[in-house]
């Protein structure tokens, strides 16, 4: 089973921003898991969030690190 953090990470992976109830309704997620999982992100680096306009973006340092670990 795939966690919510990777479900999350998977979608985040294309660079762009996402909205937060993009990622509810894509990965049927509620809106506390999403800023549970946001905000741990958040705190690591791992991903930017624009709470002006509600959307979030992996970190592209992070993004780069992930990309080297999978080939």
């Amino acid at each position: 089973m795939v966690s919510k953090i990777t479900m999350i990470l998977e979608v985040l992976d294309d660079g762009k921003w996402h909205g937060i109830v993009e990622l509810q309704e894509r990965l049927e997620l509620n809106e506390r898991e999403v800023q549970e999982i946001t905000i741990f992100l958040t705190k690591y680096d791992f991903v930017k969030i624009d709470k002006e306009h509600e959307r979030v973006r992996i970190n592209r340092s992070f993004q780069r690190l992930l990309d080297q670990t999978i080939t």
